[in-house]
């Protein structure tokens, strides 16, 4: 079973990563989940630009990929960068090689995330 059901984003009161359901309100994007002991929900305001979906994948040290994750690949021994995302029919690795479909036998591995530099404050 896929488990692509997942969204993290970076919190707006001090930059960190929250994982859990994605959360739209007219005035504000959240992520929320069940805390500690499974009885209350938690959820926190995130900056929209910075909620991505898990792809269900991991990378070749069994580190989770994600929607705007920075990857490094190599095709016939040269490296390339590109990031994960979104596309019509499902996630694409954009790079150097513009738009490539998703492939299972590549080597990728997670070098960092779009959203590394930006301000933790909208």
């Amino acid at each position: 079973m896929r488990d692509i059901g997942k969204y993290r984003g970076v919190r707006k009161d001090n930059g960190e990563w929250v994982y859990g359901d994605v959360i739209h309100f007219p005035a504000t994007t959240a992520i929320g989940h069940p805390d500690k002991d499974g009885v209350c929900w938690e959820e926190y305001d995130v900056i929209p630009e910075t909620v991505g979906q898990f792809t269900g994948k991991k990378d070749i040290d069994g580190v989770e990929i994600w929607e705007g994750d920075k990857v490094e690949y190599y095709i016939r021994k040269t490296r390339y960068v590109g990031q994960i995302a979104w596309g019509s029919i499902g996630f694409w690795l954009i790079g150097e090689i513009d738009k490539l479909n998703w492939v299972e036998h590549w080597k990728i591995k997670v070098i960092g995330n779009i959203h590394e530099d930006a301000p933790c404050q909208p």
